[in-house]
């Protein structure tokens, strides 16, 4: 089969042919028709996980073969993956909150291959039925780009109609959804980035007020925008010293700044406790919320956007556009 291999970290990426994985009990093969393209991936291939290996995890494709003991899925299932590496076992996997598996195993695409080839192999329960009328390419940005943020919404920060919500970084690949998702939960959106091109996209997904970080200060114009009152909700895609400050200072009373990645905070904690303010982290959704998503997808109450798509030898110029933030909403290679 065809595959992009990854030698070293930071390496470029190498098209082989390479033999089809072969399966065991507990797993199952797909043939992958779609990859999605995002910041996680640009990032972890460059920071961590083993060499050599296939990365990519934003899969749509067809289940070929199943080993032993696989009954939840079948030859002929559409299927997404689920990111993460669980135990299942755990309290944490018990209670539906298996992001934080004491077992974590890591994630696919970084400790074991994933999805810039023909065909992938994974443990069975990492492969999440879908609905055959979602098309591969809307499909294959839902486990990440669509599913994420509406964890983020529904049970980070809890939002309710009638709230304001500002989403900082709203034009990348997963704030755009982001823009999006907020709208379904009825609040009036306020997304910041740093161009035209990326704002009247966030417009397009459904923002009410923009705001360009190159040209205005975020904080100042959420008080001009909210009469003084700022935003119940502030979601951080960049989280950078300067955002997540302006997100803190954004929040109205009893306000929520959800951090989307990881970032250096140093602040003044007055407020956070004069005002009863909540800083709180937001790590990938769990496989429930995985189907949850799925099924926002089906009924057609959330559209994934993706904007660009790439053949998978051009997955370095696919990293590249994402690295230098030219990709409005979400990239996909089609294999």
């Amino acid at each position: 089969m065809r595959a992009m291999m990854m030698y070293e970290l930071g390496g470029p990426l190498k098209l082989e042919d390479v033999p089809v994985p072969e399966i065991g009990p507990g797993e199952a093969l797909a043939k992958v028709n779609v990859c999605g393209v995002g910041y996680t991936v640009s990032k972890t291939r460059k920071t961590r996980g083993i060499v050599p290996r296939i990365p990519g995890h934003e899969v749509a494709g067809e289940i070929v073969k199943i080993g032993e003991n696989v009954t939840h899925i079948d030859v002929g299932d559409a299927v997404t993956v689920y990111y993460y590496l669980t135990c299942g076992t755990c309290r944490y996997c018990l209670s539906e909150r298996e992001t934080l598996c004491l077992n974590f195993r890591g994630n696919v695409g970084v400790e074991i291959n994933g999805g810039y080839a023909e065909f992938i192999k994974l443990p069975a329960e990492n492969f999440i039925r879908l609905p055959k009328e979602i098309p591969p390419l809307e499909a294959s940005v839902i486990a990440d780009a669509v599913a994420t943020p509406w964890k983020v919404m529904n049970r980070r920060a809890q939002v309710k109609p009638m709230d304001d919500v500002l989403v900082i970084g709203a034009g990348g690949g997963v704030g755009i959804h982001a823009v999006a998702m907020a709208k379904l939960f009825g609040a009036r959106v306020i997304a910041a980035d740093l161009s035209d091109e990326k704002l009247e996209a966030a417009r397009k997904a459904g923002a009410d007020e923009v705001i360009h970080t190159q040209r205005n200060e975020i904080d100042k114009e959420i008080m001009r925008l909210t009469d003084n009152k700022g935003v119940e909700a502030a979601v951080d895609f960049v989280c950078i010293t300067e955002t997540m400050r302006a997100g803190i200072n954004s929040l109205a009373r009893s306000g929520k700044l959800v951090l989307m990645t990881a970032g250096n905070l140093e602040i003044n904690t007055r407020p956070v406790g004069s005002r009863e303010l909540e800083i709180i982290g937001s790590r990938y959704v769990t496989k429930h919320e995985l189907k949850e998503s799925i099924e926002l997808v089906r009924r057609g109450l959330i559209r994934p956007i993706v904007t660009r798509t790439f053949s998978l030898e051009e997955a370095e110029l696919a990293h590249e556009m994402v690295d230098a933030h030219k990709i409005l909403g979400r990239a996909a290679i089609i294999i």
